[in-house]
Formats: structure tokens, C-alpha cells, sequence
């Protein structure tokens, strides 16, 4: 049987935004993976664990968009509706929201965006002593873009450190598909970063099992 003693559990749900679900750059589906990350970020918060939210912020004129020079539409542009998380994703007082893409870069992974209080993944997931293991679970959008950078960064930076292990929300991530094989290249990518896949259910079961 797993021991989850002295286990800390951090939840990373990646660009839940309005014009990636029902704007300028919508991702099919992409309002489907709304409430299973609502019930792992309550599972997380109940277990005494951190949740980060991270979201694209980027500023009007940007290179990674197509009217200057990359391939996506504008969107989630600092401060706009387009922006904002969308309206039943649950932010609570205490979540950290990580801000992303706000220099002239694409900023898909949320692992180079930072707080305003100066926190970033790095500084959430890190192992707080050499006893503590943390369990770092990721969802959100899109899973061949955002998702899969935040996760091979997360991945990369923390893969010879046996304390931290990474859980992908298989139900809580959809893809943009601008091609036939990018999701499944996306998940392969991540299964081979070690980054195991699980279903919200599951998840929520393991961190309910969390003892402080």
C-alpha cells in the first residue's frame, strides 16, 4: 500500500480561459475539463495542498500573433474578457495565479510565468524539507501546447528528485489538433517523461488519502 504520509499535493490547472473555451482560439470541448479540475483543486485545498492557476497575459502587440508574425489569433490579452478564467472555473482566496506570456515570446509553459507576489511553480512544487513528497497534478488548456510544455518543464526540472511525482488529468485536458496527430504526439510526449496519466476520480481519491 502507497504511504502518503507527509504528502503534499499541488494542483496546476493550465489557462482555463475565456477565449480558449468559447472565444478567439476555443479548443473543442474545452469547457469539459472545467469541473473535474474543480473537484481536484477542492480535494487539493481540503487536503491542505496549493492550487495554481496559470493564464496567459499577454500584451496587444505580440510576435506570437499572426497579425505580427506567428500563427494564433489574438488572444487572452491582458486585463480582457478574453483574459479572464471562465465563470464556473472556482479561484478561491489562497490559489496562486501564475501570469504567462507577458513578453514578446510564445510563454506556453506556465513553468517560465510568475505570480505577483513573485511565487512561481518552481517555488510551489519545490520539496520544503528532504522528508516531504509532492504530488503534482496538471489539467487544463490545450494538451498539445500549454499543458504539454508546463508538464515537460515541470517534468525536466524535478527528474531526479524521487520526492516529486507528476499526475496528467486524462478528463481534464483537451487539445487544439491544428494537426490529426499532435494530441497523441503531446500525450506520448509526457507518458515519456514520466508524467502518469490518471482520471479526476482517481486523483481525487488519492488526495483524499493525503495525511498531513
Amino acid at each position: 500500500m502507497t504511504n502518503f504520509e507527509n504528502t503534499r499535493n499541488v494542483l496546476v490547472a493550465v489557462d482555463v480561459q475565456n477565449d480558449f473555451i468559447d472565444g478567439s482560439l476555443a479548443v473543442t470541448e474545452g469547457d469539459q475539463v472545467v469541473q473535474p479540475l474543480n473537484d481536484a483543486a477542492a480535494a487539493v485545498r481540503e487536503a491542505g495542498g496549493d492550487v495554481a492557476f496559470t493564464r496567459d497575459w499577454h500584451p496587444a502587440t505580440t510576435p506570437h500573433f499572426a497579425d505580427y508574425g506567428g500563427i494564433w489569433p489574438i488572444h487572452c490579452v491582458a486585463e480582457t474578457d478574453g483574459a479572464a478564467f471562465h465563470p464556473d472555473l472556482e479561484v478561491t482566496e489562497g490559489d496562486v495565479i501564475i501570469n504567462k506570456g507577458m513578453e514578446q515570446t510564445d510563454g506556453y509553459s506556465g513553468w517560465e510565468g510568475v505570480a505577483d507576489d513573485g511565487q512561481t511553480l518552481e517555488t510551489m512544487i519545490e520539496p520544503r524539507t528532504r522528508e516531504e513528497k509532492v504530488r503534482v497534478f496538471i489539467g487544463g488548456l490545450a494538451t498539445d501546447y500549454c499543458v504539454k510544455a508546463t508538464a515537460l518543464d515541470i517534468a525536466e526540472r524535478f527528474k531526479d528528485d524521487e520526492r516529486v511525482q507528476l499526475y496528467l488529468i486524462h478528463n481534464a485536458i483537451r487539445a487544439v489538433g491544428l494537426a490529426p496527430t499532435d494530441e497523441e504526439k503531446a500525450l506520448a510526449a509526457m507518458e515519456e517523461a514520466r508524467v502518469q496519466a490518471v482520471s479526476s476520480d482517481d486523483a481525487r481519491a488519492m488526495i483524499e488519502r493525503t495525511i498531513q
